[in-house]
């Protein structure tokens, strides 16, 4: 006979499931996690109708055909003016984003989804944000296909059929972003944001030994490709600063008083540096200002590593260690890099962009678990019920043996 186990569900988890009592449900084990979902994969789908994407998708072809007619366009090319690549990333970014403004207003209205606990002021940053990543992602893609298919051109109805489908897709996107945007998404638009937004700027710049400098070269104006750079900063810091503010609405409601709002500011300060540090770029009329915003940045993140055993609540020891390991290597990198000259600053200051940043992600990480405590978060218990029907038999079987003794104890006495 198999053993059959109980998980203990609490009743405010189940209000927020939708299930049903003895409603079948699927159960999926990955890594040590146990998944349990409708057993009916378009329940698990945000309902999406198929007009929501393609009517708009559709106008805007439409619009792009009769331009094309008007200017007597027989073909397009890939990339360049004029273009598939042009036409689908501007059109793309003006029905996308028309769309998920849209979708958030209308999910925050109905306060029926993710976007009731993301404040206004929020939405414009995360929407530039977004933004900007489509464009990124389609430059990179763009200029992948213009590599494979050099001088490669296509008719009219190709070309238009080709955006179509494209606005139609980032339309879809869009829409299931918005209707599941989480912390969690936030967090990925931040690492998509600095990751790639870096990426990309050292990929285009026309400076190919910009490393020999410093890594803040990449934001001057001797870097072709600086405004790509700045302004990824700049929205990083400010989608950060979205992402606290999302963070902090539960938090603080869980564990109100001073340190917790000490650890709100500090995490705005450290957004508003990396912020400031592309507003402010390494040129020579900023040169100064830039120096100290980048120290302010390390004096906060050195002041958060110090402080979080007693402003973070909950902090478990492995977050603890990991904290003041990485703190430690950045301090001995920064010892070598200033007395043994081992290192050059751009990779002094990779480094110890890439550990700070890690670190980052570690504590907004460890937040957002408190912060869903409770609310997407539950502790639950497992029951061995084979274990339970085992002891019930037991028990049973001792009773009877007990009612036997007892009978034949009388039986002894009569005799």
């Amino acid at each position: 006979m198999s053993k059959k186990y109980t998980i203990e569900i609490p009743e405010s988890a189940m209000k927020k499931t939708g299930f049903t009592a003895n409603e079948q449900l699927e159960l999926n084990v990955n890594h040590n996690e146990i998944t349990i979902r409708p057993s009916r994969v378009t329940d698990q789908l945000p309902k999406i109708r198929l007009y929501w994407y393609i009517l708009p998708a559709l106008v805007l072809t439409i619009v792009l055909f009769a331009f094309c007619r008007n200017q007597h366009m027989k073909t397009a090319p890939i990339t360049g003016d004029y273009s598939i690549a042009y036409g689908s990333m501007l059109l793309s970014l003006v029905s996308g984003l028309l769309v998920f403004v849209i979708t958030f207003i209308v999910t925050k209205l109905q306060n029926n989804g993710p976007t009731r606990n993301i404040y206004w002021r929020s939405l414009p940053v995360i929407t530039i944000a977004y933004g900007l990543i489509i464009a990124f992602s389609f430059s990179a893609f763009f200029w992948l296909l213009e590599k494979l298919f050099t001088d490669a051109r296509f008719d009219i109805y190709t070309s238009t059929t080709f955006v179509f489908v494209i606005i139609a897709a980032i339309n879809y996107l869009t829409i299931n972003l918005a209707l599941t945007l989480s912390s969690a998404i936030i967090t990925n638009l931040l690492t998509i944001m600095i990751i790639g937004g870096m990426l990309f700027s050292m990929l285009t710049n026309s400076t190919r030994d910009w490393w020999k400098y410093n890594f803040s070269f990449l934001g001057t104006s001797q870097n072709s490709a600086n405004l790509q750079f700045n302004v990824t900063l700049i929205f990083s810091g400010l989608l950060m600063m979205a992402l606290v503010d999302y963070l902090f609405v539960n938090l603080q409601q869980k564990y109100p008083g001073i340190k917790t709002q000490l650890l709100r500011w500090l995490l705005y300060g450290e957004a508003a540096c990396i912020a400031a540090i592309g507003l402010f770029p390494n040129d020579p009329k900023f040169h100064v200002l830039h120096d100290r915003i980048s120290m302010w940045l390390v004096y906060i993140m050195l002041i958060l590593i110090v402080a979080i055993r007693w402003i973070l609540p909950e902090v478990t020891r492995q977050f603890l260690v990991t904290s003041y390991v990485i703190g430690a290597v950045m301090g001995a990198e920064y010892i070598v890099f200033k007395l043994a000259n081992y290192l050059s600053l751009t990779a002094f200051e990779l480094i110890e962009f890439a550990l700070s940043f890690s670190w980052l992600l570690l504590l907004l990480q460890n937040i957002e678990n408190l912060a869903q405590y409770g609310e997407q978060l539950f502790l639950v218990k497992i029951k061995n019920n084979s274990t339970e029907d085992e002891t019930l038999v037991r028990r049973r079987d001792t009773s009877r043996n007990r009612k036997a003794a007892s009978g034949r104890s009388q039986a002894l006495i009569q005799e």
